[in-house]
């Protein structure tokens, strides 16, 4: 069974499912290829038992799907294919604020797995909270401002990088009209 072209996630749960780094490299892999739990988990460099609870959501939720089980005679082989080879995230708007409520919660997600990593005592940490005033008109250029930095530095091709992932999020502050009450916070 061949995945579709493109899949459509609008609902927050799909969404969510799908933003999680570990689960988008494993949707990348599957919408290329048949594979299973464990040949996934040689490429990614990490044991299947790490990977079993993505696979399980990913399935559940129908971004992919049991293609094939294989008796090897000594277990049986379960091949996975997504369900599309890209997915577009484009939420439902329900209520006030949901879609900025739907974007601080995946930002949340992220921030909380970094938190419960057993790695998170060796790893370097940088946490900045800046409160900044942004006219209207300039949102868009801020945003792609904060991209093209983060792109100049992202040493994907380099073997010497370390891997870091970041949570940008602009979001209404607290601290009104009193321009004293700007707050620069680093932690490392």
């Amino acid at each position: 069974m061949s995945p579709r072209p493109a899949q459509i996630l609008a609902d927050a749960e799909r969404i969510r499912a799908y933003v999680h780094p570990v689960r988008m490299s494993i949707l990348d892999m599957l919408g290329a290829e048949r594979l299973t739990v464990t040949a996934v988990a040689r490429r990614l460099g990490v044991h299947p038992a790490n990977l079993t609870h993505h696979f399980k959501r990913l399935e559940r939720l129908g971004l992919i799907r049991l293609v094939e089980k294989r008796d090897t005679g000594r277990n049986l082989e379960k091949l996975y294919r997504a369900a599309a080879r890209s997915f577009v995230v484009r939420p439902r708007a329900r209520g006030r604020g949901a879609r900025g409520a739907l974007v601080l919660s995946i930002l949340r997600d992220g921030l909380q797995g970094a938190i419960d990593s057993p790695d998170l005592d060796r790893a370097k940490v940088l946490g900045l909270l800046v409160n900044v005033r942004v006219r209207d008109g300039d949102v868009e250029r801020f945003r792609r401002r904060l991209e093209t930095l983060a792109a100049e530095f992202d040493g994907a091709g380099h073997e010497d990088g370390s891997p870091f992932q970041m949570s940008l999020a602009l979001y209404p502050g607290e601290s009104g009209g009193d321009a004293s009450a700007r707050t620069r916070v680093r932690i490392r």
